[in-house]
């Protein structure tokens, strides 16, 4: 069975871009949201294997946080992909224990290399 991911992600060309290349790799793409709010009630209702989870999102709750309520309440694992790798936003997300940390432009060859991992 394919494994499933859940993106969060604002940018939409992005989301899309990831939606539609995810599927050609083998992986099943549960749902595609904006908002932190959204992230968790998504991660409660599809239960996906990995989360490609944007930083910098909509809603009252970022992308740290969102992870944070995902990865304690239901040990769901991340990978944070981000335009900010400052020093204050790489330690926030490596408290958290996520599976990466990946920059964008995300490197494509990396994010494979990640998800057949799991």
């Amino acid at each position: 069975m394919a494994k499933s991911i859940l993106i969060v992600e604002d940018e939409i060309i992005n989301a899309m871009a990831l939606s539609e290349t995810l599927p050609r790799w083998g992986f099943r793409v549960t749902d595609m949201v904006t908002s932190g709010e959204d992230a968790i009630r998504a991660a409660e209702a599809h239960r996906p294997d990995v989360i490609l989870m944007d930083i910098s999102i909509h809603g009252s709750i970022d992308g740290l946080g969102a992870a944070k309520e995902i990865i304690g309440r239901l040990g769901i694992p991340v990978i944070f992909m981000t335009g900010y790798n400052d020093e204050e936003t790489v330690n926030a997300a490596k408290e958290l224990k996520p599976l990466a940390f990946l920059v964008k432009p995300l490197d494509v060859s990396r994010l494979m290399e990640l998800l057949e991992g799991i």
